[in-house]
């Protein structure tokens, strides 16, 4: 018989003893030393505990548990405001240099008048299918998106067009495919009649992520703050 062996016959009745006193599998480490859980498993398998011994070893479980959770969001938060500091110091630089270009402020102010702010998301929604062709042009040139791969679209228009096969009036002019559309959305509407032909709904384009939006909130208050 080996020293280990020994050492361990030697310690599994002390083992046994701290299970019974509803003790976990790590608190049993900390007490003994280390002792791998497989063997712990082996030694106290046909050790039976009363409720009151279960009930402290799953309510110690249960605290571990929620403190992992706890830290890991911790974690996550932390890397969060790490990523959007970062985002905001290179937005911050870009800004200088993109002003330079007249069209940069004009797709900022379009953006901000037209587009969504309270969700983490940059959409932009219009039904003029210029200033739409115009926007996409501006995040590919500024925000550095590349290619309707990571921009989708989706058509907002009235019951009353349905007929009319508006998705084919955008995939044409914005040169798109219809894969790169989600579900046209119909909006009721109490109107029997056109109140304006040459209507074809309302686009919405929105950038896939969030660094996008993060960015032109920045410019946004570089904006604001020159104005002033």
């Amino acid at each position: 018989m080996n020293s280990k062996t020994k050492l361990y016959d030697s310690l599994k009745p002390r083992v046994i003893s701290l299970r019974l006193e509803g003790m976990t599998f790590s608190e049993i480490q900390s007490e003994v030393g280390f002792i791998p859980k497989s063997t712990l498993s082996t030694w106290l398998r046909n050790v039976e505990l009363n409720e009151t011994q279960l009930g402290r070893i799953n309510e110690i479980k249960r605290l571990a548990g929620h403190a992992g959770r706890q830290k890991g969001a911790i974690a996550n938060r932390q890397k969060r405001i790490d990523r959007l500091s970062d985002i905001a110091m290179r937005a911050r630089k870009e800004y200088l240099e993109n002003t330079k270009d007249p069209n940069f402020l004009a797709g900022l102010v379009l953006y901000l008048a037209e587009g969504t702010k309270k969700s983490e998301a940059f959409a932009f929604m219009n039904s003029d299918i210029q200033l739409v062709r115009f926007m996409i042009s501006w995040i590919e040139q500024f925000g550095g998106v590349g290619g309707y791969n990571n921009v989708r679209f989706r058509l907002y228009i009235h019951e009353l067009y349905a007929h009319e096969k508006c998705e084919e009036f955008w995939t044409s002019g914005l040169n798109a495919q219809k894969e790169d559309f989600l579900k046209t959305i119909y909006k009721p509407t109490g109107r029997e009649y056109k109140k304006n032909p040459q209507y074809k709904g309302c686009l919405r384009v929105e950038v896939r992520g969030r660094e996008l939006y993060w960015k032109t909130m920045t410019w946004r208050d570089c904006f604001y703050s020159n104005l002033s």
